[in-house]
């Protein structure tokens, strides 16, 4: 039977996330009037026009079409879990109001409050669950337009949101401080996301296949990494040589280094930084792929 419900692992996700999420907002950006974005902004916008409708409301109504989107797109446990964090956003934010702000500083705060909101939406991601209201919405444009960035696509949302929070209540500098908070969002989220599984690729030219061979043991056995040879040709000389390519974590650059010097001296090294590998041994993530598409794949 195929499964529906969401699992404690997602739960957890969900809860740490929107805390965070929560906790930026009534601890940086209500107190300082920095209407930092999301459904939450359209909620504050609406709140001040239409006082009898509460923020939480307006969050949950227009988030209604976003939720069928994601149902077409990422699948009925996914659109779960966002339903599930939409209500955990919005009890949060309400529960949590009674927390002194930080800061008054709006600077500090736009700063501050970008950088927890990136973090915890990052979390979400990492958990293949869904945030609320733009964090949500986001993730479903990048399924369709896949050039774009998880952050630039949240930022595009989001600076719709502040634009017309700056026409409602007429204040540019807090419309000023908001953009600045979602560019620190949108940079803090995409670190983390792609920031955590970076690597370092080492393209080893050796002086003989012998050679090739024994490092790519030592190696293997010593670091537990997968070595790729690929042949190759000097054309100085127009000499056959082979090319060992090893991708290694980077902790682990200096024991690399050792072992070549060790084993296999005289070869032509070349070190390069990777902002993120999938595969064996690396557990990375692409946002750009619809996660009812991983799942199945996964099962494969």
């Amino acid at each position: 039977m195929k499964r529906i419900g969401v699992t404690w692992k997602s739960l957890a996700y969900i809860l740490v996330g929107n805390l965070g999420l929560a906790l930026a907002m009534d601890c940086f950006f209500t107190p300082n009037e920095i209407a930092a974005g999301g459904f939450g902004g359209v909620g504050i916008i609406v709140n001040s026009l239409l006082p009898q409708i509460s923020v939480g409301t307006v969050i949950f109504v227009i988030s209604i079409p976003v939720f069928l989107w994601s149902y077409f797109v990422q699948g009925l446990s996914y659109t779960l879990s966002a339903l599930l964090s939409t209500a955990a956003f919005s009890v949060l934010s309400d529960a949590l109001t009674f927390l002194p702000c930080l800061t008054q500083n709006k600077m500090l705060a736009a700063i501050c409050g970008g950088a927890l909101y990136g973090v915890s939406g990052a979390a979400l991601v990492r958990g293949y669950v869904a945030g609320s209201g733009t964090d949500l919405l986001a993730r479903l444009i990048v399924t369709k337009v896949r050039h774009l960035s998880l952050g630039t696509s949240l930022f595009i949302c989001d600076a719709a949101v502040i634009a017309a929070s700056v026409v409602a209540f007429g204040d540019i500098e807090s419309g000023i401080y908001a953009a600045g908070a979602i560019v620190v969002c949108s940079y803090t989220m995409d670190k983390v996301i792609h920031g955590l599984n970076k690597a370092v690729v080492f393209q080893i030219i050796t002086p003989d296949d012998e050679t090739s061979e024994r490092l790519s043991r030592v190696i293997m056995e010593k670091l537990d990494r997968g070595v790729t040879m690929i042949p190759a040709v000097g054309m100085y000389q127009r000499s056959d040589r082979s090319m060992l390519m090893v991708a290694v974590s980077p902790k682990q650059i200096y024991e690399v280094k050792d072992l070549i010097h060790e084993h296999a001296p005289g070869s032509f090294v070349v070190m390069l930084h990777a902002n993120e590998v999938m595969g064996e041994g690396f557990k990375g993530l692409d946002v750009t792929v619809p996660v009812k598409d991983i799942s199945d794949r996964d099962k494969m």
